[in-house]
């Protein structure tokens, strides 16, 4: 049986909605385990670029501020798949681990810009947002 136009848009939008999720969890676990080379791997091969909270990053070595202690998490998924283009937007969660004992550090939003190339989903651009959180708090 062949599946009509329609079928296989929706099949199409499926897979690269999951092989999204799969590559924000590669990303996430990146940057929780401090592993800078396998955060980088997770963005396009080159033209690639990370905003957060207004800095833009071209060289995203310099971007990279995981590891220590803190756990990445993204929720709320919202992705729209358009041939080899991809946005999504979600909620990320920061946890940090301040004298053994994990705490919430930030919470914040994510835009991102997605390309599928070399077999694979890559960001070309995540733009990072953290929540205004007053500067008296006990977390910040």
């Amino acid at each position: 049986m062949t599946m009509t136009y329609q079928e296989h848009q929706m099949l199409h939008a499926a897979t690269g909605r999951a092989a999204i999720l799969d590559l924000t969890a590669r990303h996430n676990r990146a940057y929780s385990a401090g592993d800078r080379d396998a955060w980088i791997a997770t963005f396009r091969h080159s033209g690639a670029t990370f905003i957060r909270d207004g800095e833009t990053f071209t060289d995203l070595r310099a971007a990279f501020d995981g590891g220590n202690g803190q756990r990445l998490v993204s929720v709320d998924h919202e992705i729209h798949v358009d041939g080899v283009n991809a946005t999504q937007r979600c909620v990320v969660v920061l946890y940090a681990k301040v004298y053994d004992e994990t705490t919430l550090r930030a919470t914040g939003t994510s835009s991102d810009r997605l390309i599928y190339e070399r077999g694979g989903w890559y960001f070309t651009s995540r733009e990072l947002q953290w929540d205004s959180v007053p500067s008296a708090h006990p977390v910040m």
